[in-house]
């Protein structure tokens, strides 16, 4: 009932401080169209929807025209209305956090155009697309949706979610219910290459016929998601098959405490396959899943390796250069690994204040087509030697902010943390909506699904209307 209380107390703070916002800023008329929020608790009740219109067609003008700060921007169309996503005076409080009317109204439109790509089956993406019919992007995108408010059967993306729930227990493999023969060519093929038998996938989360297979990724992010179900409602199948799910994961463990594609224990794992693993876990643990204090330990050793001097994160133990979304993926592994206070974690965002660029004054432009980015070149070097990066040299941006958004937001306890998560929101939210498509997606040749959700799951983050966002 606390989490119902707070939940309803932030909603109703949020309501009230867009209107005096939009009433203090611009002085004009805005069209409000109010949703019913449900509770979220442990017990079932989410909340329902968040949909609130602000601004619409028609109106005379948003926000001003100022643009003097950056050297290359470009405002977004939006109902026919010009809308600056970097003006400099946004209000990014983490104590009472909102955003303006035009910004609620693009993300509302980016959920909008996620949930007409579920498939009918509760997929997304097509068997001739990379990671196409993933569960595990199922499960990214389902996520997405349960930060927007809504649960299985609940709220505006209450049918969609109910389809990703049945789409990813129906790619859970069950040793007790299915024999060798029973299995696809497709994963009969993956068992005979990999040497694995069907008791070593059993709770494995994976569709064998789509292209760029690497089965541990998606299973990690579909338990993820699995767990966070169990935070809107407890049902048995979903526990089952999560339970089932968590015990492959600390079966497929390697002596070095990571995770690599396979589900098996390889003899070198890699950092980001670990991370996975490791968010998994802590949904699963908050759920009240049991998972082995020996595993958590371990992998936050794996982590910890990773490390280089600089305070960055590498993507291998035995050596590589510092990269920003990977730093970034390890603060949240080890909060995850309730290390979220260790001189590691310090490190690891004194680094991304020197890497990234944590305010809204570089040089950006909209990209209606970008995804990922460039490679990055931060490497190993000195602390005051880190060189800053523009966004579009990081590489895996919009999987780096989907991390950070969790990291930054989990770490702001105090009031010098809370400014930090601060300056991250200030250059991110801008950052992430001048990269919206036309369409309302964030693109990218990997898979669009995904890195839609993971923008939306950043931009959401404060909002906490899923247990895996809570602060």
């Amino acid at each position: 009932m606390k989490l119902l209380r707070s939940e309803r107390l932030a909603t109703a703070n949020f309501d009230e401080r867009d209107a005096s916002e939009v009433e203090r800023r611009q002085n004009v008329a805005v069209g409000r169209r109010r949703v019913v929020l449900g509770a979220l608790t442990l017990l079932g009740t989410f909340a329902s929807d968040w949909r609130i219109r602000g601004l619409r067609a028609g109106a005379a003008q948003v926000w001003g025209s100022e643009t003097t700060q950056l050297e290359k921007r470009e405002a977004v169309a939006m109902d026919d209305a010009s809308f600056d996503w970097f003006r400099e005076d946004w209000s990014f409080d983490a104590d009472s956090f909102g955003l303006p009317a035009a910004a609620r109204d693009a993300i509302d439109a980016s959920l909008d155009a996620l949930a007409a790509r579920v498939n009918s089956d509760g997929s997304l993406g097509s068997a001739s697309e990379l990671f196409g019919r993933d569960p595990g992007v199922a499960g990214l995108c389902g996520l997405a949706f349960l930060a927007a408010g809504s649960a299985p059967g609940r709220g505006r993306f209450g049918g969609e979610l109910e389809k990703i729930v049945g789409y990813i227990l129906s790619q859970s493999f069950d040793a007790k219910k299915k024999t060798l023969d029973a299995f696809e060519n497709d994963a009969l093929n993956y068992l005979k290459e990999n040497e694995l038998s069907e008791e070593n996938v059993d709770g494995l989360i994976a569709n064998f016929r789509e292209k760029g297979r690497k089965p541990m990724y998606g299973h990690g992010f579909a338990t993820l998601f699995l767990s966070a179900i169990l935070g809107t409602r407890d049902r048995p199948e979903v526990r089952e098959r999560t339970r089932a799910a968590v015990e492959l994961i600390v079966r497929a463990q390697n002596g070095d405490g990571g995770w690599r594609y396979e589900p098996k224990r390889v003899l070198v794992a890699d950092f980001s396959v670990t991370v996975c693993q490791l968010s998994a876990l802590r949904a699963a643990r908050d759920a009240g899943i049991f998972v082995p204090n020996a595993t958590v330990e371990s992998a936050i050793g794996y982590v910890k390796r990773c490390q280089n001097s600089d305070g960055g994160f590498r993507y291998m133990t035995q050596g590589g250069p510092s990269g920003v979304a990977r730093t970034a993926a390890a603060i949240l592994a080890l909060q995850s690994g309730a290390a979220d206070d260790s001189e590691s974690v310090a490190a690891a965002f004194r680094y991304l204040e020197k890497a990234a660029p944590l305010a809204s004054s570089g040089s950006v432009t909209r990209l209606t087509t970008m995804g990922s980015g460039q490679r990055e070149t931060a490497s190993s070097v000195p602390t005051n030697e880190i060189p800053r990066l523009r966004t579009t040299q990081i590489e895996y941006y919009f999987y780096g902010e989907f991390y950070a958004a969790l990291a930054y937001w989990r770490a702001a306890r105090d009031a010098a943390s809370k400014e930090r998560w601060a300056r991250w929101a200030r250059r991110a939210y801008p950052n992430l909506l001048s990269r919206r498509g036309d369409d309302g997606l964030w693109r990218s040749n990997v898979s669009t699904d995904a890195e839609t959700a993971f923008v939306l799951c950043a931009l959401l983050t404060p909002f906490e209307r899923a247990p895996f966002f809570l602060r």
